[in-house]
């Protein structure tokens, strides 16, 4: 289903201003939805949504701030031991806003073509800019620590949404395979696209 662009003009600004300290999905679909209704959301131009899970998040951040800060990857503009929730969700969100179309807040970038989605994400046998951050040794390794997984159940610090719709909570929640290197599975730090 085609959205048409509201005529109002609606400053992307302003939205993430009232976004600043939302983190989940629920939290942002109000939001959301008033600014899904002004953009071009649909099949051919989806959103990739995230929803931090704020635990998981802190405890996270707690781990990478205890990593030697000269094995942080190039793209965290705020160092170990200075990192906190805001800025590695914030770097994280610049990081990827780099191959998408536009952003919300740091949970919806949006809208992008589906090249762009798969660039962000993966699937469809390919990588993406989130699996490549994610299996990062630094990320591993703060991963390890802060996530660990019992009784066989996996923690992220971020669940991943694909989104044709201009309602945030008609999201579809992905989920990919870890990735692996050497044989063995890596750590999934956000559940992430499958296409």
């Amino acid at each position: 289903m085609k959205s048409t662009p509201s005529r109002a003009l609606v400053s992307a600004d302003s939205f993430d201003e009232r976004l600043r300290n939302v983190f989940s999905l629920h939290a942002a679909t109000p939001v959301l939805n008033e600014y899904l209704s002004s953009i071009q959301i649909d099949d051919d131009d989806p959103g990739f949504v995230l929803s931090w899970d704020f635990d998981n998040l802190n405890a996270f951040v707690v781990a990478a701030n205890a990593q030697n800060p000269a094995r942080a990857p190039g793209w965290l503009q705020t160092r170990p031991p200075q990192m906190t929730v805001d800025s590695f969700t914030d770097d994280l969100v610049h990081e990827l806003h780099q191959v998408a179309g536009g952003r919300c807040g740091r949970v919806l970038l949006a809208p992008k073509r589906p090249d762009q989605f798969l660039a962000i994400g993966g699937g469809g046998g390919g990588g993406g800019t989130l699996i490549a951050l994610q299996d990062d040794d630094f990320m591993q390794d703060a991963a390890q620590v802060a996530l660990p997984v019992l009784n066989n159940v996996e923690r992220y610090i971020a669940t991943t949404y694909y989104l044709t719709d201009t309602k945030a909570q008609r999201s579809v929640e992905n989920n990919l395979p870890p990735t692996r290197r050497n044989g063995q599975p890596l750590r999934r730090i956000c559940r992430i696209v499958a296409l």
